[in-house]
């Protein structure tokens, strides 16, 4: 008798915790499912208001100055305030990284027909036509590819000192014909050349019209 109550009991208790885990997981998975995405791909939001742990840049104040501007945004608290001169001198290399959703892995290739990186522009230094950047996407191999920055790619053309929208459809960066791994990619970046003076804001992925 006592051997059949032991074992009832342990089937109960199998029972109990596998029931308990099916509901957790329905429930994690159906929070998951409430998250804004597109195809799947969650990690929409790169930068939003403040400079944080997952935005590095060059460390040459002669060459570019970086920091926040919280006293203008497109949207939110604050914005990143760029000001750069690649002529200024022992500047080889200028540029600006962000590690966005705290470094991890993202795959791109859930979206790379469906989606553009989209940020917001405004120019403290006149009306420029596009800017003198390369922007570009590096895996956890540190294999990079890039795309520019050109007048087609501004909404109306022409950067202002009033918020103007960039928007570079992902298929520009040749992501799946390249040397850098889709599957994992660490970080977007920015290859600052010339010179010039903006603020940027609310940098993402966003889905395309047509996509």
């Amino acid at each position: 008798m006592k051997k059949v109550l032991v074992v009832w009991c342990t089937l109960l208790l199998m029972t109990s915790c596998s029931n308990f885990r099916t509901t957790g997981l329905y429930e994690q998975s159906a929070l998951e499912a409430d998250k804004p995405n597109i195809n799947g791909f969650y990690q929409l939001a790169i930068y939003n208001d403040q400079i944080t742990k997952e935005v590095w840049f060059t460390q040459n104040a002669s060459c570019l100055n970086v920091n926040s501007q919280t006293d203008a945004s497109h949207t939110g608290d604050g914005s990143i305030h760029i000001k750069w001169n690649k002529q200024a001198g022992g500047c080889p290399w200028l540029g600006l990284g962000i590690g966005w959703d705290n470094w991890t892995g993202k795959d791109l290739t859930l979206v790379n027909e469906t989606a553009a990186l989209s940020f917001w522009a405004l120019s403290k230094d006149g009306d420029i036509k596009g800017l003198p950047w390369a922007v570009g996407f590096e895996d956890y191999g540190g294999s990079q590819t890039w795309t520019g920055c050109t007048s087609d790619l501004v909404v109306g053309g022409v950067i202002t000192s009033n918020w103007t929208q960039v928007i570079i459809p992902l298929s520009k960066f040749n992501l799946l014909n390249s040397a850098v791994d889709p599957y994992t990619i660490k970080q977007l970046m920015f290859q600052f050349e010339s010179s010039g003076e903006v603020l940027i804001d609310e940098i993402s992925i966003i889905p395309l019209k047509n996509g």
